[in-house]
């Protein structure tokens, strides 16, 4: 599923104000099945977010160390699962795309209210050119503003685009000739570039000291050869998540 988890760290982050806190719960998300699929499905996702001095454990952001962590500023590294999809959700011929763990690195910056971010996430294990697995470097930019609207209603809204490599963009939106011929569609081999650019609100309410229900809505739209792909059913997907957490 293409970017289910978005939204819930962006939030939950923001409505955490110790050094240390854990978080956990339970949500779903809408979403589609495949980058660029018309076809939606609604799945469970649990609720991660854990602090503890330098390590973190986050939904969307993986597993790391902060590196540099002050009130304006965070560096980081860590380890995050680069979704790819399965066959019973592509067109027939295509098959199977692993996904693969990814070396990612981070920074961002609070700017008056603006929070700008910067990641870039790398496979880890690309394999040979005969496997078929998530390859490449993708290069996340969000801006974003929290917003307390009440007391206990908080709103975050976010504005990104992701920039994807060639090995990356023919991994996950390329057709070779044998898949084509697979799946009656046209070879596409695209290049590196932008992959996509979305827009996102987030919430976080607070129902008392430990509970919080949580969510986002958002859009996202395909870019340049990502959007070109055969592959490709709408270029503009809408998503949705919510959920309930704890605070420890």
């Amino acid at each position: 599923m293409a970017e289910e988890n978005e939204g819930f760290e962006s939030v939950e982050k923001e409505i955490l104000d110790d050094n240390d806190w854990v978080v956990l719960g339970v949500g779903a998300a809408v979403a589609p099945r495949y980058e660029g699929s018309d076809d939606y499905q609604v799945s469970p996702i649990p609720i991660v977010d854990v602090q503890k001095g330098r390590f973190f454990a986050r939904l969307g952001d993986g597993i790391g160390l902060h590196v540099i962590d002050t009130k304006n500023f965070l560096v980081g590294v860590g380890v995050d699962w680069m979704q790819g999809y399965d066959e019973e959700d592509v067109p027939d011929g295509i098959g199977d795309l692993d996904g693969e763990p990814g070396g990612k690195v981070f920074a961002s910056a609070r700017f008056g209210g603006v929070i700008a971010s910067l990641s870039g996430t790398q496979v880890l294990d690309e394999g040979s050119e005969e496997e078929r697995g998530l390859k490449g470097l993708i290069v996340d930019a969000e801006l974003s503003y929290p917003y307390p609207l009440t007391e206990r209603l908080m709103l975050v809204p976010a504005t990104s685009v992701s920039w994807a490599n060639a090995s990356y963009m023919d991994s996950y939106f390329g057709i070779d000739a044998s898949s084509a011929a697979a799946s009656g569609l046209d070879i596409h081999e695209p290049s590196a570039g932008v992959k996509d650019v979305s827009l996102r609100v987030g919430f976080n309410y607070r129902i008392n000291e430990n509970w919080n229900l949580t969510g986002a809505v958002g859009v996202s739209r395909l870019m340049g050869d990502a959007a070109d792909s055969p592959l490709v059913e709408s270029e503009s997907q809408p998503n949705a998540l919510v959920g309930i957490s704890y605070e420890f």
